[in-house]
């Protein structure tokens, strides 16, 4: 009897042991969801950021927030266990009536902090393996973004697991860069023109950017982050920072020398589907489907601002080329205006104007090189083209076939506008058609993988 108890045990206690360990991913999803309203790093309480691991680890003005390998001893775990008492009171966190931490959330905590309190591990991406399943009709192939090549008259498209280098001048295709993940969601060119940055991913899975040297199509670098595909990508200036932004919530900051993530910026609780930085690069912009813009601090990571007004999603935003002011748009069909100061402070950010545009969702926004055009499109099919001093239309574009979510100026008097269907197409200022077909032959096809 004995023995067979004491196998027992021993068989619980292997079981246990074998037990998966929660990995920081697991704790930062709950820290998103009770804590960053008093924990962010705009104002922490107790100067306590629990935005990212380093913050975690770097404690607030009460000491260290954890003891790795020992959960008991952490403040962390007493603050919300509510053993920590003040004038007789136990202190909670989160804390008064906000809704607390349920006991499998505080045990993933605990057991995160005993296994040592590990930093994120690094995503490796394993392939799926699915059955082949050819379709009966030709699979539609849609432009999910489009950038110009400064220094020359040719466009990057952004597909489904490629990108297209076409001509804008005669539509031929010059070149495909394939071996992407998924779509193609955001494309960003350098300033000189000679690198190409093409973010992808798969849903609920990774992230993925991929850095071509545009003369020969070569890949120089990929790199992997996020925890979901990538919607958005903004390059600084200086060309040194990349900023990517995901359906995960998160924004990350890269160093475009070494392809290594310097900093997460957390704070948004919908997609991230905007990001630009403004003409200085000390202030990144990003548009979520929480319905906010949000102003960051580059050097430091922190938040400056959030600016609230909208009333749902916001899928896009661009800063115009002096940088003083900001535009935005989304699902309430309407583009606001603000003016943000010098250092893009709370408070310091006014709105000047929310304007009706559309009749559906404003898809892409793109200012022009001198800042007095603004090109917007939208679900409803419409595209625009509007002065942007007095926010009066210019020229309404003939009803498009479909969507068209991809939008940039080819030069100072065409723009290039990229559809769901797969096709593209351009138009001067006046609204007039262009006869330029883009060429859909494969015939220098590069697999990087």
């Amino acid at each position: 009897m004995r023995f067979a108890f004491s196998l027992l045990v021993l068989t619980l206690a292997v079981r246990l042991s074998a037990a998966p360990v929660p990995d920081y991913a697991a704790v930062d999803t709950i820290f998103s969801k009770h804590c960053l309203d008093c924990h962010d790093s705009k104002e922490p309480e107790a100067k306590l950021v629990l935005e990212n691991y380093d913050a975690l680890m770097k404690g607030g003005e009460n000491g260290a927030a954890l003891v790795a390998g020992k959960s008991s001893d952490s403040l962390l775990v007493k603050m919300v266990e509510g053993k920590i008492t003040k004038d007789g009171k136990a202190l909670f966190m989160p804390p008064k009536k906000r809704t607390k931490l349920d006991p499998q959330e505080i045990a993933t905590i605990k057991a995160w902090i005993d296994a040592g309190a590990k930093p994120p591990a690094i995503a490796i991406v394993k392939e799926i393996n699915v059955p082949e399943i050819k379709p009966k009709v030709a699979p539609r192939n849609p432009v999910n973004a489009i950038a110009h090549i400064p220094g020359s008259s040719n466009i990057a498209l952004g597909r489904y697991s490629e990108v297209q280098v076409c001509s804008a001048e005669n539509g031929s295709l010059i070149r495909t860069l394939a071996g992407h993940h998924g779509n193609v969601n955001a494309l960003v060119v350098s300033a000189h023109g000679h690198r190409l940055y093409s973010a992808a991913g798969e849903d609920a899975r990774f992230g993925e950017v991929k850095v071509w040297n545009i003369a020969d199509g070569s890949l120089l670098r990929t790199f992997q982050g996020h925890k979901d595909a990538i919607y958005s990508m903004a390059l600084s200036p200086d060309g040194k920072i990349l900023a990517t932004g995901s359906y995960d919530q998160k924004i990350k900051l890269w160093d475009v020398g070494t392809g290594k993530e310097t900093k997460t910026l957390s704070g948004h609780n919908g997609c991230v589907y905007g990001l630009a930085f403004r003409p200085d690069g000390k202030i990144l912009a990003s548009a979520s489907g929480d319905r906010t813009v949000k102003l960051w601090d580059v050097a430091s990571g922190t938040r400056r601002d959030t600016l609230a007004q909208p009333l749902k999603d916001l899928y896009t935003l661009a800063f115009t080329p002096d940088g003083k002011k900001l535009v935005a748009g989304g699902v309430d069909s309407r583009i606001r205006t603000w003016q943000i100061s010098e250092n893009a402070a709370e408070t310091t950010n006014p709105i000047l104007e929310s304007k009706f545009a559309h009749e559906g969702a404003v898809l892409h926004l793109a200012f022009s090189v001198d800042g007095q055009t603004l090109a917007s499109t939208a679900d409803d099919r419409t595209v625009k083209i509007w002065n942007f001093s007095d926010m009066r239309e210019r020229v309404v574009l003939e009803k498009q076939p479909d969507w068209a979510p991809a939008l940039d100026f080819v030069s100072s008097d065409k723009i290039a506008l990229g559809r769901l269907d797969g096709s593209v197409a351009f138009y001067d200022f006046d609204g007039k058609l262009l006869d330029i077909h883009i060429s859909t032959d494969h015939n220098e096809k590069l697999s990087k993988k």
